[in-house]
């Protein structure tokens, strides 16, 4: 399969999962498409196009989806570990847009509708209250949580809304 395609659809999917846990709507990145609320949107794979919520919507979301995703690369030291350039990439367009980062990955092989929800300790620990089980990766100036995106599902959004702007406002 084209790999282009493939993120595309990965990205729709997440888009309808966002859309689902968060009761509003969020659509792929079509940077220059004239439909976004600002260019700082552009920033992330999905965007907030709700009229009642984008121009206060506090995340920025990454999507990867690979064949394989390693975590024992970052046990490793493995200097091209992908989780770990993910989460940068992520963390970067996070900043520039002056949102909370939010990466979304799976690999080829995952249940159909599961993905890893992974965020910093700062929103991780309004999750980590609803769900039974996480995992923690410790990288430079951060502690990582990784979710299973089917247990997320029972945290309240607005919840996460509330944090992201807190952490936002502390920078």
């Amino acid at each position: 399969m084209n790999s282009k395609n493939k993120g595309n659809r990965f990205e729709r999917k997440i888009g309808a999962w966002f859309t689902q846990w968060t009761g509003f709507k969020f659509e792929r990145n079509r940077a220059g498409s004239g439909a976004w609320h600002s260019n700082k949107d552009a920033t992330s794979d999905l965007t907030c196009t709700d009229e009642k919520h984008a121009h206060r919507c506090k995340i920025s979301i990454e999507c990867k989806n690979y064949k394989e995703i390693k975590f024992e690369h970052i046990l490793l030291g493995n200097k091209t570990c992908d989780i770990l350039r993910f989460w940068e990439q992520a963390s970067k367009d996070a900043k520039r847009a002056n949102k909370v980062p939010i990466l979304c990955m799976r690999y080829n092989s995952m249940p159909a509708n599961e993905f890893f929800f992974v965020v910093g300790v700062k929103l991780g620990d309004i999750i980590a209250e609803y769900v039974t089980k996480v995992m923690y990766i410790q990288v430079p100036g951060n502690t990582l949580m990784v979710f299973m995106a089917s247990e997320v599902l029972n945290v309240p959004y607005k919840l996460i809304h509330k944090q992201a702007k807190l952490i936002i406002k502390k920078k």
